[in-house]
């Protein structure tokens, strides 16, 4: 599961389906990436990061599992 990006999508009151409709995909689809299913084309995820207005590393890393911190 996607944690930031559930609460980014919450923070925003915006349903699945709407976040779906506005990077091109089936609700399903959504669904099944967000909770991590399957995963992002990279396209899906620069619209998701400009639609958020963030950037991909907020949206998809973890910086103390980047950076190996416990």
């Amino acid at each position: 599961m996607n944690y930031k990006l559930y609460a980014m999508r919450r923070e925003r009151q915006m349903y699945q389906r709407d976040v779906a409709e506005k990077i091109g995909i089936h609700p399903q689809s959504y669904h099944l990436k967000e909770s991590g299913k399957r995963e992002f084309t990279l396209r899906e995820a620069k619209m998701l990061a400009t639609l958020f207005g963030c950037t991909l590393d907020d949206l998809f890393w973890d910086r103390k599992e980047v950076l190996n911190v416990s």
